[in-house]
């Protein structure tokens, strides 16, 4: 499937919604926004709600400081489909919010997202069951699927394909789409967590790696890590690529979170 086509694809599927669900990352929602599948939606006249899913990593200060942002671009719900939190008031916000527009006794909703944003995840807990192709690789989820949502409810689910140039390995990276030993600037990637992390929860950072941050300077923060975590190379020197990698998979598989 070519990019046009992937576009063409996700424009059908808005126009054949009652109301279209984006699904957001909670750790980095303006990151994760789609805003041209955002604009098409707008151009359509279709209600959008946004799904924060993956709320169970991030703190509910940090949640309030999302929602006070994201409100003002549609309707949000935090959800968490790792433990189903959220899923039925979503549900119900997609009733509500359809029903101001329109009395259809059957209600299409339009899923779309970033892949390893739990895009297919989420189709499965509004379903109930496992319906949707559900994985970590990009592209599984081929061409368009109608997915029953239980009573008075269809979803359709758009393709997993990832809309984004060659030059935006950082944010590929951040989503989850591009391995970290297959990345050509790991530092790049790594600074940026650590300045998501940073502007978040300091906290994060000193309980996962066992440290404590009294600047804000990446390479020292990076000095530490690997300090502390034996990260050597020959001469005692940190090896830095290492502690750039090991902070990137610790992102992606979700491991830098502060629990409350």
């Amino acid at each position: 499937m070519t990019m046009q086509d992937f576009w063409d694809v996700v424009g059908r599927v808005i126009q054949e919604s009652d109301v279209v669900i984006e699904v957001l990352d909670a750790r980095m929602p303006e990151e994760t926004a789609n805003r041209r599948a955002e604009n098409l939606t707008r151009i359509s006249r279709k209600p959008l709600i946004l799904a924060v899913n993956k709320s169970d990593l991030i703190t509910m200060r940090t949640v309030k400081k999302h929602r006070v942002i994201l409100q003002r671009i549609a309707p949000c719900v935090f959800v968490s489909c790792k433990n189903r939190r959220g899923i039925t008031f979503l549900k119900k916000k997609v009733f509500e919010v359809v029903k101001k527009r329109s009395h259809r006794r059957l209600i299409s909703v339009g899923v779309i997202g970033y892949p390893n944003t739990g895009k297919s995840s989420l189709i499965n807990a509004l379903a109930g069951r496992k319906k949707a192709i559900v994985g970590s690789k990009p592209g599984l989820t081929r061409g368009v699927q109608w997915i029953s949502g239980g009573p008075g409810i269809r979803l359709i689910d758009t393709p997993g394909i990832v809309p984004l140039s060659e030059g935006d390995e950082t944010k590929k990276a951040l989503i989850g789409i591009i391995d970290s030993s297959k990345l050509y600037d790991p530092e790049g990637v790594a600074m940026e967590i650590v300045k998501i992390l940073l502007k978040g929860d300091k906290e994060v950072l000193e309980k996962v790696y066992g440290i404590e941050i009294r600047t804000r300077r990446f390479n020292d923060i990076v000095s530490k890590i690997g300090r502390v975590r034996g990260m050597f190379r020959k001469g005692g020197v940190v090896d830095e690529r290492r502690v750039y990698l090991t902070i990137i998979e610790d992102w992606q598989k979700g491991k830098l979170l502060l629990k409350e």
